[in-house]
């Protein structure tokens, strides 16, 4: 006979049931359910990655080279194993950095992505630019200052001409111990006047002369050489703009350069 009181039983119409009973059954309900609530939840991120990898958006679709100037571009991308059209997210861009640097002229080189699609190569470049002459021979100087015995790779290379004195000789060393002649050579190569430059006159520092597009610039002293350089570039676009045919400019006036012409 069941004992009324014993709240361990519960009835449900004519049969009895244990709560022990209950529980296992309402307990086995809620992992069935857990597991189809994971079980949806891990379908919904396999499709979302899938999307992720497959989806033409996060596919590398750009490259952006910077720094080169000697290196030309199909040379960079070929080390980089031809990564368009492959996922950006399973490409390793440092993979690469090294091969990269074994190239003739590359220096250093970093590789980055930019999501969702893009690419990032910076390299610096170290190679034969200016040319020194003394007693007959000429001493090649890189664009970072350093004299080189490196070859040009095209016999037809044409070099900047530099003209200074207590220059040093030594392979590997700067040719200059002049930290203002230093800054000035880097800034000049920055600018849109480098592609033009035939001479530098770095004898007398206060003294500066260069030769552009067959002009005489006298640039003065190396003070304030950003601004001198941003002077002469809008200064020379001046004599273009008006179809003047300029012998020399003065850049020892202020704001005001001295342009001579024919």
């Amino acid at each position: 006979m069941t004992n009324k009181n014993d709240d361990r039983l519960i009835k449900k119409g004519s049969r009895v049931f244990n709560k022990q009973y209950i529980a296992k059954k309402h307990s086995k309900e809620v992992g069935n359910s857990k597991l189809f609530i994971f079980a949806l939840f891990l379908a919904f991120l396999l499709g979302v990655l899938y999307n992720v990898y497959t989806h033409p958006y996060m596919k590398i679709q750009d490259i952006y080279i910077n720094g080169n100037r000697v290196t030309d571009d199909t040379e960079i991308i070929k080390k980089l194993k031809s990564p368009l059209g492959k996922n950006i997210l399973l490409y390793n861009p440092k993979k690469y950095e090294k091969d990269i640097k074994s190239l003739e002229y590359i220096r250093s080189a970093k590789v980055r992505k930019v999501f969702p699609k893009i690419l990032s190569v910076k390299v610096e470049e170290d190679f034969p630019m200016f040319e020194i002459k003394k007693h007959g021979k000429k001493i090649l100087i890189t664009n970072n200052g350093l004299i080189t015995d490196e070859k040009p790779k095209s016999k037809e290379a044409k070099f900047i001409e530099i003209k200074a004195s207590n220059i040093e000789t030594t392979i590997g060393k700067s040719f200059t111990s002049s930290k203002a002649i230093q800054d000035f050579i880097e800034q000049l190569q920055a600018s849109s006047l480098i592609g033009s430059v035939s001479q530098l006159n770095l004898e007398n520092k206060l003294d500066i002369g260069i030769m552009i597009q067959g002009i005489e610039v006298k640039f003065g002293d190396l003070n304030n050489i950003s601004f001198k350089i941003k002077l002469l570039e809008k200064t020379l676009q001046d004599i273009k703009n008006k179809g003047l045919e300029a012998v020399s400019i003065n850049l020892n006036n202020g704001d005001n350069p001295i342009v001579v012409v024919k």
